[in-house]
């Protein structure tokens, strides 16, 4: 609704006035009377249509166009919608309309396929927490290996989540292995990755590897560390690179983590023990040990001097 002022016949002088939308009405806050109906509205009108009758939103735009189709995702309706008031001739003409309808755009939709996984991909984004931008560059990848005809004979679900790895990776929001295979829908570790890794022969995409870096934010958020703590970490990963630790990303970031919550009660919490440390980081306990078996000869040059000192390097423990 919208306020104004005009004169009131009723109270006799200019008062605030309500402009209802809805009913077309201009009504006195003051006292209430109907001052004009059936208003003639001149703003523009924007407005999405959801199904609704009761929808009060003023907006009368359709959705955005999808470049990826080929018609941009639009297409027409024809709803049989059971609020409809006709007779009973009426009812059953919409219905033989709405049938007709579907069926032609079963036989001429060529991009069903297309809007199916891309369904996939947004339902998978959502419960992933991923970005729209993420979503997009997913939908790309697939359009571009369906161009190339790669998505034949391949499985849906495998495709669309090693799509979104790909798409993860490529926009610099890193996402595990682990955690992406949660939304694949029974498509296992295995083969996810191996159409990641198909997809970017097939499509000549620079590889880009996720480093331990990349995942410290939100591990370390994890287990309540602070800035400094992960500066620390971040540091100690950085001083790493001029060694030749055979370790996964993930291990080499779960075993600076145990270094650093040793040496510090940068935490919001009680320190975390070594298993908490590597469910943070999604990593076998096993793997954190002898990964932390690896690094503890080199602790005194990789963790930073601002941070620890010689003397306090002696509270690690000894693998």
């Amino acid at each position: 609704m919208d306020y104004n002022s005009e004169f009131c016949l009723d109270c006799k002088k200019y008062s605030e006035t309500v402009y209802d939308h809805t009913s077309g009405d201009t009504i006195c806050r003051e006292c209430g009377l109907v001052l004009e109906a059936k208003f003639v509205d001149t703003k523009a009108e924007w407005r999405t249509f959801a199904d609704s009758d009761n929808d009060h939103d003023p907006q009368r735009t359709g959705d955005r166009v999808n470049p990826l189709l080929h018609n941009g995702g639009l297409g027409t309706m024809i709803s049989d919608s059971k609020n409809n008031n006709g007779g009973g001739s009426d009812n059953n003409q919409f219905r033989g309309l709405g049938r007709c309808n579907r069926m032609v755009q079963k036989q001429q939709n060529p991009d069903k396929s297309l809007t199916q996984a891309f369904a996939s991909l947004a339902s998978k984004a959502s419960m992933l927490g991923l970005v729209k931008t993420i979503l997009d560059r997913a939908q790309q990848i697939y359009k571009q290996a369906d161009d190339k005809k790669f998505c034949r004979g391949r499985k849906d679900e495998a495709l669309t989540t090693a799509c979104l790895f790909l798409a993860c990776q490529e926009e610099g929001v890193p996402r595990t292995l682990k955690e992406i295979a949660m939304v694949g829908n029974g498509a296992t570790r295995k083969e996810i990755n191996k159409i990641k890794e198909q997809l970017k022969r097939s499509l000549e995409m620079d590889s880009k590897i996720t480093h331990a870096e990349d995942l410290t934010r939100r591990s370390c958020s994890r287990i309540g560390m602070k800035n400094q703590g992960m500066r620390a970490v971040n540091e100690t990963l950085d001083n790493l690179k001029e060694y030749d630790v055979r370790r996964t990303p993930k291990s080499v970031l779960a075993a600076v983590m145990y270094m650093v919550v040793q040496l510090s009660n940068d935490v919001t919490n009680d320190v975390p023990n070594l298993k908490e440390v590597s469910e943070a980081a999604d990593v076998a306990v096993g793997t954190t040990k002898k990964t932390y078996k690896d690094l503890y000869p080199y602790a005194s040059r990789i963790i930073p001097s601002w941070f620890a000192k010689l003397e306090d390097l002696k509270k690690l423990r000894i693998p």
